[in-house]
């Protein structure tokens, strides 16, 4: 009877040893193990992956986990900083700079002493006290030098400490982590699994060109001016502005019909909603809105919007107010018009919506003004540039 009791529990363990091998692809005995240890964990289940250690950020990004991997790749990029600044480094050098600095005003100094006592002038005095001051200066700086210069053992003992205990978290933490994503996988296979040629090679390239780049800069700051600042030209710059400007000017002699019929329409509705708000009594348009307001949020509310409104009216801001919402209203209508429809088209769209997202992810991160470039350039100044920009 024992016989069939061990067959079913191996097939059992077989089954679910078959997506954990579909999933990590590389060594499917250890994940499967050390993920039953982790389910069967209520806490935190004490794990080291030895891969995610030595590999860091390279092995999360393999696994498609730059969630947690680029957090270590800047923990890991400070610390190879530290070392390479404690080791090979020259701490002195910025106090070095400033000696060379002050050695010019101190030699500037003395010729002014010089020639004031040669002319045996009152301010002789004053010049000796700024030299000292200047001598006093270079000595301290010095000391500093030397002091900077002789705790780079000491950075870089402390920089490899970083590294390791980066290290031992990175260990610590992969295997939980890993077995999460394993988790959600197994509900959507859409997520990235295994290992591909493709994901490693740019996980590697990418950390390694990380921390070499950012050891050199800030290791050895001024030695390669590239890595400060990004290698253009004033041609260039000029050739790109022209670029720009040709753009626009085609497109505002091609489409100068185009911007003059949105302009009659933005005209139009803006023209009527003046009449509404501006040249109707204050009264009826003030109790519209105080109306609209305690209907859509209480009475409390309407009685805040009635101050308000009282405040714009005896300070003399009623008609500038009404105008403002004029165009506030003009830029919701035509913000109905155009995006309910297209809402619509991109839901049906998936493709589509997949095109309009990141273009308006982009526009809501931007500022208002950023927009007035090229408004001012299609529409000109004006109510109607107003209404678009806004």
């Amino acid at each position: 009877m024992s016989t069939p009791m061990t067959s079913e529990f191996d097939g059992k363990q077989h089954d679910q040893a078959t997506p954990v091998n579909e999933f990590v692809e590389t060594n499917p005995e250890y994940y499967a193990r050390t993920f039953r240890i982790i389910g069967e964990q209520t806490g935190f289940a004490w794990t080291f992956n030895w891969a995610a250690a030595l590999l860091g950020p390279v092995w999360f990004g393999m696994r498609s986990l730059w969630k947690w991997g680029l957090p270590f790749v800047l923990l890991e990029v400070f610390a190879y900083i530290q070392i390479a600044r404690g080791w090979f480094g020259d701490l002195g050098a910025e106090a070095l700079d400033r000696i060379v600095q002050i050695e010019g005003t101190l030699a500037f100094r003395k010729e002014q002493l010089a020639a004031a006592i040669e002319k045996q002038a009152e301010n002789v005095p004053v010049f000796e006290r700024a030299i000292a001051s200047l001598e006093q200066a270079i000595i301290d700086i010095q000391a500093e030098a030397v002091a900077a210069q002789a705790a780079g053992m000491k950075i870089a003992l402390a920089g490899l400490a970083m590294l390791v205990l980066v290290k031992i978290v990175q260990g610590l933490l992969a295997n939980s982590i890993l077995e999460k994503r394993y988790f959600n996988w197994l509900s959507d296979r859409s997520l990235a699994s295994g290992l591909s040629t493709s994901r490693t090679l740019s996980s590697a390239g990418f950390v390694l060109l990380t921390v070499i780049v950012s050891v050199v800069h800030y290791a050895f700051p001024g030695r390669f001016t590239t890595l400060a600042q990004f290698p253009t030209t004033d041609r260039i710059r000029r050739t790109a502005i022209e670029w720009v400007e040709n753009f626009f000017n085609w497109v505002t002699e091609k489409g100068d019909w185009l911007f003059s019929v949105i302009t009659t329409g933005i005209r139009w509705v803006l023209d009527n909603l003046e009449l509404i708000f501006v040249d109707t009594p204050w009264v009826v348009v003030a109790s519209f809105i105080i109306l609209l307001t305690a209907l859509s949020a209480g009475r409390r509310a309407a009685i805040f919007a009635a101050a308000f409104l009282a405040y714009m009216g005896f300070l003399g801001f009623w008609e500038k107010a009404m105008t403002t919402l004029a165009l506030l209203g003009t830029a919701a209508v035509l913000s109905i018009i155009i995006g309910i429809p297209l809402g619509l088209f991109c839901a049906r769209r998936p493709r589509v919506y997949a095109v309009i997202r990141p273009i308006m992810d982009f526009m809501q991160t931007m500022p208002a003004f950023v927009f007035m470039i090229p408004v001012i350039a299609f529409f000109g100044t004006g109510k109607p540039a107003a209404v678009v920009t806004t």
